[in-house]
């Protein structure tokens, strides 16, 4: 198998999705991590790609840049349909509503990086309760699995860094259910091993 290089930072959630499938998907030895340096115009990463975004996987002559099509590209490399199963109609909308969280947060973490007179509180108020509805949906309308498919574990992955970046607030009350299942998720060594810096 062609060595591989999967290009991204340590605090971005999109990024870890593709580290932690990697790992789960038995591809993590010939897969090899780059820390990219972005947000520097004169980075090398431009070189890689023109956005200087992450995540990127290089894999031979294919260059792949969004999330999902990373992890569907693990999916051909293994045979499998580890992260895209057969899907119901309700199961990609949950997919829907999942990804959608994580955007929301990442918008809110990057307000929250801005310095102090530069952050907007209406953005963060928004997202925050866009979360909130998020969530709420999610824990009357979506079952928690244990094996992780693409939803689950962009799911696992935004909740954690929301938790510990302070947007949480009273998230175990609203949506027990699945708060505990994030924390369980935490826990697994493929996520302990990706898991954030703390700032």
């Amino acid at each position: 198998m062609v060595r591989k290089k999967l290009f991204y930072t340590p605090n971005s959630p999109y990024a870890r999705v593709a580290r932690v499938a990697a790992r789960q998907s038995g591809l993590a030895g010939h897969i090899e991590e780059v820390e990219a340096k972005t947000r520097d115009k004169t980075s090398w990463y431009f070189q890689v790609t023109p956005l200087a975004r992450v995540p990127v996987l290089v894999d031979g002559d294919i260059l792949l840049a969004d999330t999902r099509d990373i992890c569907a590209h693990f999916d051909e490399l293994t045979g499998s349909t580890r992260w895209f199963p057969k899907e119901t109609h309700q199961a990609r909308y949950s997919r829907h509503i999942a990804c959608g969280f994580l955007d929301g947060v990442a918008v809110w973490l990057r307000e929250k990086a801005r310095p102090d007179g530069q952050k907007s509180a209406p953005v963060m108020h928004y997202e925050e309760h866009r979360a909130r509805t998020a969530l709420q949906w999610l824990e009357t309308r979506w079952n928690p699995v244990e094996t992780m498919d693409f939803t689950a574990l962009v799911l696992a992955c935004a909740i954690e860094i929301a938790i510990d970046r302070g947007m949480g607030g009273d998230w175990e009350n609203l949506a027990p259910k699945t708060m505990d299942w994030a924390a369980r998720k935490a826990a697994d060594p493929d996520m302990r091993a990706t898991k954030p810096l703390p700032l």
